[in-house]
């Protein structure tokens, strides 16, 4: 994967000034500081619980990442390698077999072995009370031990990302035992079996994890780690650029010409395994109309208002999903107002006096609802809005709160079946493609009874080629099926896609084992301190 950089520019006036204080102030401190081996890191929202049942939010996997590990890896070059399973083979399309790594143990004391692994599993699954991860797991009907270090999973159905599934943060092992021991305490006095444990918590100011001596890698080379809480983008660079954290990767994109100047710090830049598009609401009179759609499509120049709001921070999205995704079909959505125009006048729409499209004297305006989650998500929405007021369409935009995002879409996506209908016209989603395939971004969505269907597209054989895409078919055969189903959701339009973030990472130069990586995770066991 290319690792774009935002080149250097030299900083002037108030930049330099601020550059040149925390530099003098870091050179004063910084070398007294560092020598505790503590890493210090800037979180901008602090977790809810480190609890995977409760909480698999980013902030929580930030943090629990450190504590927590799976049963296999992303390397990275995207490959699964073993971690906690030391190797693993399917039986048939319904059956995983996993080795499990003898000699490791939870940081409460209980053993990890093949019942350690079942229990975990069994809570999370439970149909009384699952856990978070589920979404993660559900195609998994059962656990099943079948001698102290040997697990079988068997599927209710085939899979083909199952593999992929168990490599990702969401599905790390927890220790069950001690979970159902000590209750909710679980989500602030965890037990894993990563390089990192005895989390002490002060809420609303930081969160720190102990090495773990006894890891079975080896013990980490530095003391603790140390999580502040800093919601504020301009205090985290500071603190970063004063030596008073050492990572954050979380980094304002204004921030990063000043971070670059600094020579106590290293910034690396890289895509995002997210994308950024707009459901559609095919409940509405107007939306349901396939040449208003693709007029709609049509009258965005995404590749200048990309280019102009994002710099080298994104690129225009030209799929369903990601690029770096297994499946990934190149569909993009081409810029051509004159096209607009026309298919619009065939939806019988015409501009007025005033330039706008309009039929039965009606403007034609689109409610837009979104979160404002990303970095300048709401001043490159803006841009567009005003794109499509020179063209002739009224966009209004309804900012709600970023976390109410994903139980609206929910909401919406529950209505489909019932006389209520949903309320919005485009309706901002995100989402990551943590497991390198593209079934993540094309399921919930998509799928008549997807649980993320918020726009209600419903296409039946769009349905029997996703089926073939996740089954235990061979590869090919699923990248094709998987090719066809974005076919059909370009051709009608079902949601618009816009762009692909890039995301930062920005360390202290004494840091070391700690760096971006493809699939979103972060690894911690080898992280270093110079």
């Amino acid at each position: 994967m290319k690792h774009p950089s935002i080149p250097s520019r030299r900083a002037r006036g108030p930049l330099a000034a601020l550059v040149a204080l925390a530099t003098a102030f870091a050179l004063a401190f910084g070398a007294a500081s560092a020598q505790n081996d503590v890493v210090r890191f800037a979180l901008a929202v602090e977790p809810g619980s480190l609890d995977l049942h409760a909480d698999t939010t980013t902030a929580s996997l930030d943090v629990n990442q450190s504590i927590f590990e799976t049963l296999v890896r992303f390397d990275h070059d995207m490959n699964i390698v073993p971690w906690l399973a030391t190797d693993w083979e399917q039986l048939d399309p319904l059956t995983w077999r996993f080795e499990l790594r003898e000699g490791v143990t939870f940081h409460s004391g209980n053993p990890f072995d093949a019942e350690a692994v079942k229990a975990h599993i069994d809570r999370m699954i439970d149909p009384d009370d699952p856990g978070l991860p589920l979404a993660f797991l559900n195609h998994i009907d059962e656990a099943v031990v079948i001698d102290e270090y040997t697990v079988e999973f068997r599927l209710g159905q085939e899979f083909g990302p199952a593999l992929a599934y168990m490599a990702l943060p969401h599905t790390a092992i927890m220790d069950a035992d001690r979970a159902h021991e000590i209750g909710d305490d679980f989500g602030v006095n965890p037990s894993g079996t990563g390089p990192f444990r005895d989390v002490a918590w002060s809420r609303g100011s930081s969160l720190t994890v102990q090495a773990n001596p006894d890891y079975w890698g080896g013990a980490p080379a530095v003391d603790a780690l140390e999580f502040r809480i800093m919601p504020e983008p301009g205090p985290r660079t500071f603190a970063l650029l004063n030596g008073e954290i050492h990572v954050t990767n979380q980094v304002s994109i204004q921030d990063i010409p000043s971070l670059q100047e600094s020579e106590l710090v290293d910034v690396e830049i890289a895509p995002e395994p997210r994308y950024i598009r707009w459901l559609i609401n095919l409940q509405d009179p107007v939306l349901g109309d396939l040449n208003v759609r693709r007029a709609l499509t049509k009258a965005i120049d995404y590749e200048l208002i990309v280019e102009a709001i994002l710099g080298e921070f994104g690129t225009p999205l030209h799929g369903f999903v990601i690029p770096e995704a297994i499946g990934y079909l190149d569909v993009p959505y081409d810029y051509d107002p004159e096209e607009a125009a026309r298919l619009l006048n065939e939806a019988g729409f015409e501009r007025n006096a005033q330039g706008m499209f309009a039929r039965d004297g009606d403007v034609l305006s689109i409610p837009m609802m979104t979160g404002d989650k990303m970095p300048r998500e709401l001043e490159l929405f803006e841009a567009i809005q005003g794109q499509f007021r020179d063209f002739g369409i009224d966009m209004q935009i309804n900012l709600i709160e970023g976390a109410q995002i994903y139980p609206n879409i929910a909401r919406y996506s529950d209505m489909k079946g019932t006389d209520q209908t949903p309320d919005f016209g485009l309706l901002t989603m995100d989402g990551g493609l943590r497991t390198g395939e593209a079934e993540n971004g094309l399921q919930s969505a998509f799928l008549c009874d997807g649980n993320r269907n918020a726009g209600h597209y419903c296409n039946e054989e769009y349905d029997r080629l996703l089926a073939v895409a996740v089954s235990g078919a061979p590869l090919e055969e699923r990248i094709e099926a998987y090719e066809a189903a974005q076919r059909i959701l370009a051709d009608e339009v079902a949601a618009i896609n816009i762009w692909q973030p890039s995301w930062a990472v920005a360390t202290n130069t004494a840091v070391s084992g700690y760096t971006l990586h493809p699939a979103g995770v972060w690894f911690y066991d080898s992280i270093a301190l110079d």
